[in-house]
């Protein structure tokens, strides 16, 4: 029975991330490819070993007070930087558990270790947006008329200028509501403010007292903020006190006065508007992290599976061409032997006579063509591992580089040709191409996520056709098909997230969401252009050198 170390060795042997194992004297049992890239002599052989036979003795002392922590407390974790060999500097999280052997007692530390690099990276500019949302929100506070009332008038919160201007401190506020201070509405504009709904806003002006009884007038943007359990409104004003007294005087003056004010409002409402497309972007930072480790586990999936086709398939290989040598040997051997016999001999009729019941002549020339049909099967299986290693990319896979597109829509074909033969045949019109400067194993993904939907919308039989051209400094790769097509009401929405008119569990609705995602990350675009019944054509524009 295998043991668990021995187990466990086998089974994290090929992990895309580092991963180890120590006895109970912290010397290592083992270590896969992953740990061995960061080690100081890039050693494949482990066994015995200390950390500071592989580090230096720094991140090695580092390294073992971490291990000594797990044969203590049981579970450890840690974050260490190293050094790949690539010569890259990675922060690595890593994580450690003790095992323990048939008498149950300590036999040594399990522990694996996960690249956060990018995590941090992302981090650091998440906080820095954050930071900077503050450091808005604080200027807001600081320098703006703010105020946020719920809908009986009370307040939730007052800027420090409108304090001032009122008279009141803040404290003072939150216990009273807009009613007590003079700052009041009309009935019918009561009215509007309950009826408002999401996304709406009310410009309005409005007169109030201060504390000391000095009249001031406020030219006021309302939006609605709506929770689950209640309506608050978040105002944001200008003091248009000094207009409305020179109204009486001079009316141009007021006019003027009051595009003033408009005009602040407007560079308020840019400025809210800014911060809200800086909270849009920290969301698709976070969506592209996700994005970028599901697309590089895929790949790193893919190469791991064609690692392990090759092996047995290249020793099959090997086996059948010595097989092959070996039975051409016997055969001329037998030939030999029989020519070397009296055709009237006792031995040449027995020979006969036994070559005639295993139906030698049969025999001879189906090996001859099992091992022809052998070696074929092989050179598909390598075929198909081939593709698969060359559409998985893992090793450029976000790398920028002069790429072959029609390269790329072949190997997505051999990739997805299980999924599309039975039912569809592709039609191929390639034009003149020049290398391009992307991403090539992102726009397989894309290529493929639109092979597979224009299969899916083909009901019985029918044709796909991919054509590529070059427009001045741009290509175009079109995939166009002759199925059901999209209705015009879901056009507009089948690039967003989630959206599919496919059954439940027949789809997620990521793909055209993902693959839109990468062709602007390409600083490219795609057209839709669709007929029910007639079929559905996918224009994908990419720019031939990236700025």
């Amino acid at each position: 029975m295998m043991n668990a170390p021995f187990f466990i060795s086998k089974i994290c042997a090929h992990f895309p991330f580092p991963a180890w194992q120590k006895d109970a004297s912290l010397r290592y049992i083992w270590a896969n490819a992953g740990w061995s890239d960061f080690s100081k002599n890039k050693t494949d052989s482990w066994l015995g070993g200390t950390n500071f036979d592989f580090f230096d003795k720094e991140i090695a002392q580092k390294i073992e007070e971490g291990d000594r922590y797990c044969l203590q407390a049981g579970i450890s974790e840690e974050e260490i930087s190293l050094t790949n060999s690539k010569g890259q500097e990675r922060i690595l999280k890593i994580h450690r558990m003790h095992y323990y052997d048939e008498s149950n007692n300590i036999s040594g530390i399990s522990a694996l270790a996960i690249d956060i690099t990018y995590n941090k990276v992302l981090l650091r500019q998440m906080e820095n947006i954050m930071s900077e949302v503050e450091i808005q929100r604080h200027a807001l506070h600081k320098n703006a008329l703010i105020t946020i009332t719920r809908a009986d008038g009370s307040f939730i919160y007052a800027s420090e200028p409108f304090c001032l201007l009122s008279g009141y401190t803040q404290a003072e506020l939150l216990k009273t509501n807009r009613f007590d201070i003079g700052l009041i509405y009309s009935a019918e504009f009561l009215q509007s403010i309950q009826e408002i709904q999401p996304y709406e806003t009310l410009r309005f002006e409005t007169c109030a007292k201060s504390k000391k009884g000095e009249e001031y007038w406020l030219e006021t943007l309302l939006v609605p903020m709506i929770t689950e359990t209640e309506k608050n409104y978040y105002e944001i004003s200008c003091n248009i006190t000094a207009s409305k007294l020179r109204e009486k005087l001079l009316e141009n003056e007021v006019k003027d006065r009051i595009i003033e004010a408009n005009a602040n409002t407007l560079a308020l409402e840019i400025r809210n508007a800014e911060l809200i497309k800086l909270n849009e972007q920290m969301h698709g930072m976070q969506h592209k992290l996700l994005q970028s480790e599901k697309l590089a586990s895929i790949g790193q999936l893919a190469a791991g599976i064609a690692h392990e086709i090759n092996n047995p398939i290249g020793y099959v290989g090997s086996n059948i061409g010595a097989l092959d040598g070996y039975l051409k040997e016997i055969f001329t051997m037998q030939s030999r032997y029989e020519s070397s016999l009296e055709k009237n001999s006792i031995e040449y009729i027995k020979l006969m006579e036994e070559k005639k019941s295993i139906d030698y002549d049969f025999i001879k020339d189906d090996i001859s063509s099992l091992i022809i049909e052998s070696r074929e099967g092989i050179k598909r299986v390598k075929g198909i591992v081939q593709n698969l290693k060359e559409f998985s990319r893992i090793d450029s896979n976000q790398i920028w580089e002069e790429a072959d597109i029609h390269a790329g829509i072949t190997s997505t074909l051999n990739i997805v040709q299980n999924e599309i033969k039975y039912k569809s045949e592709v039609i191929l019109d390639y034009g003149e191409l020049p290398l391009i400067k992307c991403v090539i194993s992102q726009l397989n993904q894309v290529f493929l996520n639109i092979l597979v939907n224009a299969s899916h919308a083909i009901e019985k039989q029918g044709k796909i056709f991919i054509s590529t051209r070059q427009q001045n400094q741009h290509i175009c790769i079109s995939f166009r098909d002759n199925g059901k097509g999209i209705a015009a009401e879901h056009l507009s929405k089948i690039f967003d997230p989630f959206f599919t008119t496919k059954p439940v569990g027949h789809g997620t609705g990521l793909g055209l969401s993902l693959s839109y995602g990468i062709i602007q990350e390409h600083h490219g675009r795609i057209d839709v252009h669709s007929k029910q019944g007639e079929g559905t054509t996918f224009d994908i524009w990419l720019p031939i050198k990236q700025e």
